[in-house]
């Protein structure tokens, strides 16, 4: 109907049906869907990770995203486009994630820890 090119996510729909409906097969052009483009990298964060999580960071990042530490920890280095989503997926690991940097987002998850243990604390 708006005679425009639409990108779906297929795991966005619900209750797909198959239909006899045709459609007429069109040129369109294709998008610039690089990562540095949809989600554009200004955080730099550094952050150490429990060797029992190496499987997330490789699903979610591939296998060249960290170097192993001589203890054995993972240096995870990665740009982020967004704090609250940094540090909600960071939250993700519990004790199992550390972040070195930026100064900014550990501080925020100090204060979210804290607050998380006072409302535990409370009888």
């Amino acid at each position: 109907k708006r005679k425009d090119f639409r990108l779906f996510k297929l795991n966005r729909m619900d209750k797909v049906l198959e239909s006899d409906e045709g459609f007429e097969c069109r040129t369109v052009p294709v998008p610039d869907l690089s990562t540095d483009n949809i989600f554009p990298g200004n955080i730099k964060v550094k952050a150490l990770f429990d060797p029992e999580v190496k499987w997330r960071l490789i699903e979610e990042f591939g296998p060249d995203c960290y170097k192993v530490m001589d203890d054995g920890k993972l240096l995870f280095t990665e740009n982020h486009t967004d704090v609250d989503n940094l540090i909600s997926w960071l939250l993700t690991f519990g004790d199992k994630a550390e972040v070195l940097e930026p100064k900014e987002v550990r501080d925020k998850i100090i204060d979210i820890v804290n607050a998380m243990k006072k409302a535990y604390e409370r009888k």
